[in-house]
């Protein structure tokens, strides 16, 4: 059987240059010390001596220092201090002389040291969980070294027989497998730009992600070869010039574990020719607010910060196992998952997708110490059943880390699976940084971040927050003299990301690819002083007494449902160009009992302004045509949960304001009078809500 299918039948096309401007040399770009965050270096070297002191006293030394340690949290600062060393590798070293930015390099050297080490598991379903148990699985292993040749072979495979070549751009609809990241490091070796495209999408959304990025070439795991077909016309249609391969995963993987198949490995030179340290490393796309998905650029520089700062304050090391089911396309498994265990040492377990049923066979299996997560994942653990091989599993993983987990969550995720540490982290696909909060004592508990002070203070360089207007909390507030404030304490307010050079700001934010009308409307300018530039997150924070930061809520168009950014106006694009009997709609995030982040709500308006719906025939077709639409045009994340009908106004200008949409109430609105209909997973279409299946959703009875 052949390795691959080559689906195009059009010449190859030269990608042009990214289009970046050059930069002064990182180190130019550290700012003075802004007047609204005092950080002389002598206080630095005061504190750094003190925290020493701290570590070394004895348990009977004074309980004042103790008090003041476990308040300031300086022993976890002193822990921290072996990263000076990479940052001066990062920014002398490898950013001025050696100009070295890709991190195949640092790959190459990890599988020199540790070439017997296992790097990558893979829990592989075989059969049903449900009738055989643990042997529904088999797990699958690479060391370091194997993996390092599988890629070279991936290499020879991409470069010779697919036409990749340095700068080619690659976009990758993967499933969680071993062929997704050693395709994944081929790219890097050949000196390519891999795109990850969620394996959901269809249709536009799909298109649009290919375009957008400037796609030469599409590879396609075999296992997602429908969702592609159903599209296939449209792309060869919109863009005849992309090769397109379908991978056909076991044939390929024999043909890697081969030692006789071929190898290839870029030449250094042609690999680092005119890279920069914020060129593209990996292009991985996040829903914006006006529309489509965008092609976020994590450059080379962020993903250096995932494999070295992020290691160190998550305490993951060469000893580290971490599994995880989160989808690798997204940054979350990617950046922040396969990075940190591989360029720490440690081994990378992977599986196919989220199970709550089996979810601590595959961990035992794996023989993981540490699990990745998302809120919505924790939620569903802790509210299942016991089984044998959770028991199994008390007290042997070291830690569990992720984004999104809720405060009535994080302790009962602890106590019932015997986890000493939760390591929480903030981030997002375009931004250039992540918070951190390393949970192991009860301090920072549902926080975002709980730094010691001294590191809390040098962050305060990178990110701060700003008080937003009383009056509209998408606006930020600005005093007499133009000038931004910080809120108080447990005030609210919008996080903000420093831009080092503002006369640069691609530099510190490469934005998004194609787009700088979006990429430049994230950035505030005179913030705290003239000249100064910062990146807007659109999310809204508080800090407490202590330092910690605690995430409040998205701002603007977008909410968070099933660990998915959902941008309300694609849905609502969707549904008004496949539903024509729709005049307008509103997507809004709705909160539902007992699940994290919101679901779609919409709120629809038919042609004849809702009358026609007075008829239950006419009705019943219509929430039918808005399913169907749903189901064909939108990944389950982005389908509307709840429907209701409502004549929509425009404002003076013309536009629909969707801030008095904000907030529904379930189940009959704020006014207990309204019919709102769910869709019903058991039925297939959308029925009318009440109380009684409220609750059962609430329960988890009915499933959502």
């Amino acid at each position: 059987m052949a390795l691959f299918q080559n689906l195009s039948v059009t010449p190859y096309r030269t990608i042009a240059s990214y289009p970046f401007a050059s930069a002064v040399p990182p180190l130019a770009e550290l700012p003075p010390p802004s007047s609204n965050h005092p950080f002389a270096m002598w206080l630095l070297a005061v504190l750094v001596l003190l925290a020493v002191t701290l570590v070394v006293l004895k348990p009977a030394a004074s309980r004042r220092l103790q008090s003041l340690n476990r308040r300031l949290r300086l022993s976890d600062d002193l822990y921290l201090v072996p990263l000076l060393k990479s940052f001066f590798n990062h920014y002398v070293v490898q950013s001025l002389i050696t100009k070295r930015f890709s991190l195949w390099y640092e790959f190459e050297s990890i599988v020199d040291h540790a070439p017997g080490s296992i790097a990558l598991q893979f829990v592989r379903p075989i059969g049903s969980f449900r009738e055989s148990g643990d042997a529904a699985f088999s797990v699958e292993r690479l060391t370091y070294r194997e993996l390092y040749n599988c890629i070279l072979r991936m290499s020879f495979i991409l470069k010779h027989e697919m036409g990749v070549e340095k700068g080619t751009r690659v976009s990758l609809i993967y499933m969680n497998k071993p062929l997704f990241v050693i395709i994944w490091f081929a790219l890097w070796n050949i000196g390519a730009v891999p795109a990850f495209i969620n394996y959901n999408l269809t249709k536009n959304p799909l298109l649009h992600c290919i375009k957008i990025v400037n796609s030469q070439i599409l590879l396609i795991d075999d296992d997602c070869r429908e969702n592609y077909e159903s599209t296939r016309n449209e792309i060869s249609r919109e863009i005849p010039n992309l090769k397109t391969f379908i991978i056909e995963e076991k044939s390929t993987m024999t043909h890697l574990t081969n030692p006789s198949s071929k190898k290839f490995r870029q030449l250094d030179k042609i690999r680092d020719a005119g890279v920069q340290y914020w060129d593209p490393a990996l292009l991985i796309y996040t829903s914006g607010t006006t529309g489509l998905p965008k092609s976020a650029v994590n450059s080379w520089r962020k993903v250096f910060m995932a494999t070295h700062l992020f290691p160190r304050v998550m305490h993951i090391d060469r000893n580290s196992n971490i599994y995880t089911a989160m989808p690798i396309y997204h940054g979350t498994a990617s950046i922040l998952g396969v990075l940190p265990a591989l360029f720490s040492g440690g081994t990378i377990s992977i599986g196919l997708k989220f199970s709550v049923s089996s979810y601590w066979t595959q961990v035992k299996l794996a023989n993981a110490n540490s699990i990745q997560y998302v809120g919505e994942v924790c939620r569903y653990l802790v509210d299942s059943n016991e089984t044998f091989n959770e028991r199994e599993m008390y007290g042997k993983l070291k830690l569990a880390f992720g984004n999104g987990l809720r405060p009535d969550i994080w302790m009962k995720l602890k106590e019932r699976f015997g986890i000493p540490a939760i390591g929480e982290f903030y981030a997002s696909s375009e931004a250039p940084f992540a918070t951190s909060c390393y949970e192991y004592d009860g301090h920072g508990v549902g926080a975002i971040r709980n730094n010691g002070w001294l590191v809390d203070k040098f962050l305060s360089l990178q990110y701060t927050l700003v008080k937003m207007d009383p009056n509209d909390d998408t606006t930020i507030y600005r005093n007499a003299r133009g000038f931004c404030e910080e809120p108080g304490v447990n005030e609210k307010g919008e996080m903000l990301m420093r831009v080092l050079n503002p006369s640069n700001i691609k530099a510190t934010f490469p934005g998004y690819v194609n787009d700088d009308h979006a990429t430049y409307s994230k950035v505030v300018r005179d913030v705290f002083r003239k000249g100064d530039a910062y990146i807007r997150s659109d999310d809204l924070m508080r800090k407490d007494e202590f330092g910690c930061i605690y995430f409040v809520d998205r701002m603007g168009d977008t909410y968070r449902w099933k660990s998915e950014n959902v941008s309300t106006t694609e849905v609502e694009n969707e549904l008004l160009h496949g539903v024509p009997h729709l005049k307008n709609c509103v997507v809004v995030g709705c909160r539902v009992p007992n699940h994290e982040g919101r679901a779609g709500y919409l709120l629809a308006q038919t042609v004849d302004d809702n009358r026609d719906i007075k008829d239950v025939q006419t009705r019943e077709k219509l929430l039918q045509e808005i399913s169907t639409t749903s189901q064909s045009r939108l990944p389950p994340y982005a389908r509307p949960l709840f429907v209701t009908f409502h004549v929509i106004s425009l404002n003076d200008s013309h536009k629909i304001s969707k801030k008095v949409f904000r907030d529904p109430i379930l189940p009959r609105g704020k006014e207990g009078n309204i019919d709102v209909y769910f869709w019903d997973p058991h039925s297939g279409k959308y029925m009318l809500l009440t109380e009684e299946k409220l609750n059962d959703i609430a329960n988890g009875k009915i499933r959502v």
